[in-house]
């Protein structure tokens, strides 16, 4: 071949070659980056099932014995209490011996109230309707009464006094006083009888007798004194 020839085709192929070789250097290589872990590896061991959480402990139940209701605890009793539940005795009393014991244990419980300077007082008034000097007795009970205006029994013992004293009309309003107090005393009901009598109030007497009955039936268990009481109060039946 002529030698110009050949240099010419040299010189293409070299070309060629120049070409191929800027195609592969200017073609972006790509590099695989593998992906930016989230933490480390997983191991080649199982995965251990998570530890499930302890259950949760449930209040202990109350067993029907909590859930009664306490009982409440036992009241006490108050003097005043004591007197009410020995007066409702007293009015279901079944014979005489019974109701003359209730009514100890009811002046015992009344007379418990005193103080020892009004109890005193009480003791000097009786030495002086004793001695017959019922004035004397009217002031001392007075005297006693000022100082525990809330003790009916002070009233009923005063006008006790003013009976004996004549003084009607102040033992009346005494027991009144009394009554307000304490109305199941029997035993100033069984003195108003006696005083409405004095006064000739034979309906009065009759009444305040009834109501002594209510309270102590034994007090008159064959009815005699009601009896004379009505004859007195609405005149001899005919």
């Amino acid at each position: 071949m002529h030698l110009r020839s050949r240099f010419l085709i040299l010189l293409m192929a070299g070309s060629c070659l120049l070409a191929s070789a800027g195609q592969i250097v200017a073609a972006p290589t790509s590099t695989a980056h593998p992906p930016a872990s989230a933490g480390p590896a997983p191991s080649s061991a199982p995965a251990k099932a998570p530890t499930p959480p302890p259950a949760a402990t449930s209040a202990p139940q109350q067993s029907s014995h909590d859930n009664k209701p306490s009982a409440p605890s036992a009241k006490k009793l108050t003097r005043q209490d004591r007197i009410g539940l020995l007066a409702d005795q007293l009015a279901h009393a079944k014979t005489p011996e019974e109701a003359h014991t209730l009514e100890d244990m009811l002046e015992t419980l009344r007379s418990a109230g005193l103080s020892p300077t009004t109890q005193l007082l009480l003791r000097r008034a009786q030495k002086d309707v004793s001695a017959e000097k019922p004035d004397n007795a009217v002031d001392d009970m007075g005297d006693a009464i000022a100082l525990q205006p809330e003790q009916a029994i002070l009233w009923r013992s005063r006008a006790q006094m003013r009976l004996v004293a004549g003084d009607l009309a102040g033992a009346v309003q005494d027991l009144g006083a009394a009554l307000q107090r304490d109305p199941k005393d029997a035993q100033s009901w069984n003195l108003l009888t006696t005083v409405e009598e004095h006064r000739n109030d034979g309906q009065a007497a009759l009444k305040a007798w009834q109501k002594m009955l209510d309270l102590n039936p034994m007090a008159d268990k064959n009815h005699k004194r009601l009896d004379a009481l009505r004859i007195k109060a609405f005149g001899q039946p005919t």
